[in-house]
């Protein structure tokens, strides 16, 4: 039997809980924090005022490392802070079943005490921003969560349910990363494929800030996860943060697949896969095209990026700011030693219109028309004057059909949204997570019928 460690925020429940569970399973309970002030003679406040964080969290790690290496089971409430540093994630994860007591915010903040015991804990204000800081540290640290959010006795039933449980295979963990994650789809998609292939593995959502990813990061790789995938606004931002980078997500300038490997964070980039396969699902390819991509950012780039490799005849990348058009064509084009390949130009309604007659795929990289985005492309003419046979592909999925999309349709061209694309790219993800091949176009079929469920 392993020990088991309750981490959650300050007034979660750890020390009540921890002390009644210990009680019930009839083994030792150590209090981090009661262990910290009996080395310290003096109650927490007082280490604050007068010796400060820092030295805190040095008492904080000793006294974390001392009970996970107790040497026989205990049940041990971590300090609300232990999380910050990564020895003691490590410590705890050694020889420790880590349990989150995730105690809803506004729960918690009807039991702050009006006096100094609680020093990071002034107001409800400070309570919200911990949160913030460390709800994702918390997710990656555990084995299992517990909502304790109703009374002791509940919350106590809920622990003791599931310790009592003999500690079961811990499934492996995945999660996707981003700001903001409202409406993301991918645990719906990689749920889907994990039942179908029978992996147990669990996808979490993992709201990081962009001030929060190195911390997130550096907890990453002493966590439990396994991957995790990464989305706005991480994508460029998280490359120096790793340890490796696969030649296509370096060329591209943007990852979204992270695979955690012996305490390394490996990178890769599945988005323009997906992209390639989405287009052949349609019976296009960019083998010979003249592609048209509206947009200068990370989508724009990868997409320039994969048609050029895949061997398009011409591509061209319009944006409203000509001289980010014309950088990131000289970018891609450098990168894959076919300068000239790849123009850039203004996204103006007349340079659309006279790119688009001889245009064969038109690709919009932009989030013009997304739902919760204001703004639109700055004209829809260009459409009129594409091939009878152009083929239109907007990355937006939600919603299904764009205006762009709805426009080109009612004039008779082929398009589709970009819901294949995301599909796509979570297989090939998933493929690195699992580490094996899949039946790509099987596992396309079931998450297509999900999520149109």
């Amino acid at each position: 039997m392993k020990s088991v460690a309750l981490i959650g925020l300050s007034l979660s429940g750890k020390s009540s809980l921890g002390r009644m569970a210990a009680n019930a399973l009839g083994m030792p309970f150590i209090d981090v924090d009661s262990e910290i002030e009996r080395e310290a003679g003096m109650p927490i406040s007082q280490i604050f005022k007068l010796r400060g964080e820092s030295f805190f969290r040095d008492a904080e790690t000793r006294a974390t490392i001392s009970a996970a290496a107790s040497g026989i089971p205990v049940v041990i409430a971590a300090g609300g802070g232990v999380v910050l540093r990564r020895e003691n994630v490590a410590a705890l994860r050694k020889s420790c079943f880590v349990v989150f007591l995730d105690r809803p915010v506004w729960h918690i903040m009807r039991g702050i005490p009006h006096d100094d015991s609680r020093p990071l804990l002034k107001s409800p204000a400070d309570l919200r921003d911990m949160e913030r800081e460390r709800r994702a540290l918390y997710l990656a640290a555990a084995d299992a969560v517990i909502e304790n959010d109703s009374d002791i006795e509940e919350g106590l039933a809920r622990l003791l349910g599931l310790l009592r449980s003999d500690w079961p295979e811990t499934p492996d963990e995945y999660a996707v990363i981003g700001d903001p994650l409202t409406h993301t789809l991918s645990p719906a998609i990689h749920g889907a494929v994990f039942a179908e292939l029978g992996v147990t593995g669990r996808y979490d959502v993992i709201r990081i800030s962009r001030g929060e990813l190195d911390d997130f990061t550096r907890s990453a790789r002493v966590s439990r996860l396994k991957g995790f995938n990464v989305t706005m606004p991480h994508k460029g931002g998280i490359i120096p943060l790793l340890d490796e980078v696969d030649e296509e997500a370096g060329l591209c300038g943007a990852v979204n697949t992270v695979i955690v490997r012996n305490g390394r964070l490996l990178g890769f980039n599945t988005d323009m896969g997906g992209l390639l396969e989405s287009l052949r699902e349609a019976d296009r390819d960019f083998s010979g095209s003249r592609v048209m991509i509206l947009g200068a950012g990370g989508a724009a780039r990868g997409a320039a990026f994969k048609a050029a490799q895949e061997g398009a005849s011409s591509v061209v990348i319009l944006a409203r700011r000509a001289d980010r058009a014309r950088k990131t064509a000289e970018d891609v084009g450098s990168a894959l030693g076919f300068p000239g390949l790849v123009r850039g130009g203004e996204m103006s309604p007349e340079v659309m219109i006279f790119e688009a007659r001889a245009a064969d795929l038109v690709i919009n990289a932009t989030p013009a028309g997304m739902n919760g985005v204001g703004g639109d492309l700055p004209s829809l003419e260009f459409l009129e004057a594409l091939p009878d046979s152009a083929f239109v592909c907007d990355l937006i999925y939600n919603p299904a059909e764009t205006e762009l999309l709805r426009r080109a349709r009612e004039l008779g061209l082929a398009a589709r949204n970009g819901i294949g694309m995301l599909i796509y790219q979570a297989l090939l993800a998933d493929e690195l997570f699992l580490n094996r091949k899949l039946d790509r176009p099987a596992l396309y079929r079931t998450v297509e019928e999900m999520l149109t469920k």
